[in-house]
């Protein structure tokens, strides 16, 4: 038995409407967000193979109720400032800075500086609270500031 198959219309099926046809002009370069690979490869370099899996756990296994029942699972803005701070951080010849998760699901960031003296960053969902010892200094700021207080902290 052999059956004969309507042939398959020649115009496209889809066609776009007017209001999905974007002709504004484009002014600015945006620049692609990084790949994984690519943030993998800045948290070696930058915390080491013992912070990298210190922060694929927190990632991947600290679900909210982690720790004494409490503990909140990892901030996702605070992880994006995270990496925004260590793209610019620099520290210390020989020096891997510890990275830690809080209970309320921010990570902190802590290393000594060219004297021995500690320097903690933690990174919350909208700012940055830093300690730097040397100085006896404990002050916030915006997240939006994540490079500049890495610059700033490298001094």
């Amino acid at each position: 038995m052999t059956a004969i198959l309507p042939q398959p219309a020649r115009q496209s099926p889809y066609q776009f409407s007017d209001n999905l046809r974007d002709e504004t002009p484009v002014f600015v370069v945006r620049h692609a967000a990084p790949s994984e690979g690519e943030r993998e490869e800045l948290l070696l370099s930058k915390l080491g193979t013992k912070g990298w899996g210190r922060l694929h756990h927190f990632r991947y296994y600290y679900l909210a109720g982690w720790g004494d029942g409490s503990g909140k699972p990892l901030s996702p803005r605070g992880l994006e400032t995270f990496y925004r701070f260590l793209e610019t951080a620099r520290f210390p010849a020989g020096s891997k800075p510890s990275v830690f998760l809080t209970d309320e699901g921010n990570l902190e960031l802590c290393w000594e500086d060219h004297d021995g003296k500690a320097v903690e960053v933690e990174f919350r969902p909208t700012d940055i609270e830093f300690y730097v010892e040397a100085q006896e200094l404990e002050n916030t700021v915006p997240a939006s500031e994540a490079k500049a207080l890495a610059s700033r902290l490298a001094a």
